[in-house]
């Protein structure tokens, strides 16, 4: 195992390369990049005349990081898909297990193997595939697949897995949270070879959040907290009509909203003859997006055990106190570590997901 460096984890920080199951010992510097429902990929820059060595594409990356045998959230398991050398050294980039659900061969899934099926186990059927690691995936979401999902046909495990996590949306009513909330899921490869679904609750009263940032932090970095508040993606009248009978359709719409933030409506499409349906998806996109995107980002120090999903809670003077989702993270180790964290809405918003004809 080489010790590369002296980092923010305050003693010499361990990091084991291996390369087709041989020791890279060569590696000065890594960068983590990862958004949520998407791969993780990691930049290696390497000293020395070793470019042969992380040849041909497509090798496998292992890292192993951190102090000691202690499981670290920066541990990797990828592969090599870009190599760039250099006169006296070179980097290379590798991306996780996601790469191979998104290059499988094409799968033809038929409506009868689909139909009445829960969409998690649906999911990780799917992503049970060469290198991914599925064995945790036994919770099961209780979200059933109909025939207007449109999941039948010939596609690869990645895209069709997208295409049960585009609906895999739990509406809840209880007394952990204030009012009606739509609970979004997501999927990650968060460490190793080892695939996550888990939920975004972060309006849940009883959650706990793994940190705090405020513009008073030591280790807030950079420009401090950058938040933007927009209502380019505010829905608070959603209207869904059927793609079957266009007579059928329904409309739901949250008037404090309205009142708070003007109308914001839009009409999307779904494949059904079923009212009481096209009524469920409405509801569920209005309590998705009846409120502004709230988005702060931020750059940290002692912030390399953050990833996708964790809460961190942020006090803004000038905004009220937010428990926000970690949904991009970015780790630079060097001769520090530090963390480019976004909290909040990923780029693209739920109800992009489900076609829009406005």
């Amino acid at each position: 195992m080489s010790i590369v460096h002296k980092g923010s984890l305050a003693t010499n920080l361990d990091i084991n390369c291996q390369i087709d199951g041989e020791a890279f010992p060569y590696v000065v510097a890594l960068s983590y990049t990862h958004v949520v429902n998407g791969g993780r990929r990691v930049a290696v820059e390497f000293a020395g005349h070793h470019i042969s060595e992380v040849s041909p594409l497509g090798s496998r990356l292992t890292l192993k990081i951190g102090k000691g045998v202690a499981t670290h959230n920066l541990d990797f398991e990828g592969t090599i898909y870009q190599t760039k050398p250099q006169i006296n050294g070179g980097s290379f980039m590798a991306m996780d297990y996601i790469g191979q659900l998104a290059r499988s061969e094409l799968v033809d899934y038929k409506e009868q193997d689909i139909i009445g099926k829960d969409l998690y186990y649906l999911a990780a059927d799917a992503a049970n595939y060469k290198d991914v690691n599925t064995d945790e995936l036994t919770e099961g979401s209780g979200i059933i697949a109909t025939k207007g999902m449109d999941l039948a046909g010939l596609k690869t495990r990645r895209d069709f897995i997208d295409g049960c996590f585009r609906y895999m949306v739990d509406t809840v009513k209880d007394n952990y949270h204030e009012a009606p909330t739509a609970i979004v899921w997501r999927y990650a490869i968060r460490r190793n070879n080892r695939l996550d679904f888990y939920k975004e609750d972060f309006k849940n009263t009883s959650i706990g959040f793994k940190m705090t940032v405020s513009e008073k932090d030591n280790n807030l970095l950079g420009k401090g907290i950058i938040a933007s508040v927009d209502t380019s993606k505010l829905v608070n009248s959603a209207t869904y009509q059927s793609s079957i009978d266009s007579t059928i359709h329904a409309t739901v719409t949250d008037e404090d909203s309205v009142e708070r933030n003007g109308v914001a409506g839009r009409l999307y499409q779904f494949r059904t003859d079923r009212r009481d349906r096209l009524e469920e998806l409405a509801y569920q996109t209005v309590l998705l997006h009846k409120e502004p995107t709230h988005i702060y980002k931020m750059q940290l120090s002692n912030a390399e055990h953050l990833t996708l999903g964790d809460y961190v809670k942020v006090s803004v003077p000038y905004l009220k106190d937010v428990i926000l989702p970690v949904v991009e993270v970015r780790h630079v180790i060097r001769e520090s570590i530090d963390s480019y964290i976004t909290l909040g809405t990923p780029e693209v918003s739920i109800s992009e997901l489900i076609k829009s004809i406005t």
